[in-house]
């Protein structure tokens, strides 16, 4: 369980950023991995998101990625000091939305709490 004392020493690591998964190394993914896989933790169990919503296999698929590394930046840029008051409430607009996509992927990719389904390989 991620306490808010947990999420405290999480802000350290994230920066109000917006990143680009394309264009980082290979050595940079896997930490921004790492970093996203605290946040995902905390808002799964923050907002009580069943595998449905967020599948465990999450980090191995690229569209899920990018979605939750945005909400991420979301959150993390809607509860700075010099924050908006209107600025969480957008968070959780965007979060409602978000789910909604994240279950369509999820629908699509066939994964489930206990199997990973790998996304099929375009054809040439």
């Amino acid at each position: 369980m991620i306490g808010d004392e947990s999420l405290m020493a999480l802000d350290d690591i994230f920066d109000p950023q917006v990143i680009c998964w394309r264009s980082l190394t290979a050595r940079a993914v896997d930490e921004q991995l790492a970093a996203l896989a605290d946040w995902v933790g905390w808002a799964v169990e923050r907002y009580q998101l069943d595998h449905k919503v967020i599948p465990p296999c999450w980090a191995q698929h690229g569209s899920l990625v990018e979605e939750l590394s945005a909400l991420r930046s979301l959150w993390d840029g809607s509860f700075q000091d010099d924050s908006s008051p209107s600025d969480p409430i957008t968070f959780h607009r965007e979060l409602d939305l978000a789910q909604r996509r994240l279950r369509e992927w999820g629908s699509r990719l066939g994964c489930s709490r206990t199997t990973h389904r790998p996304e099929p390989t375009p054809d040439p």
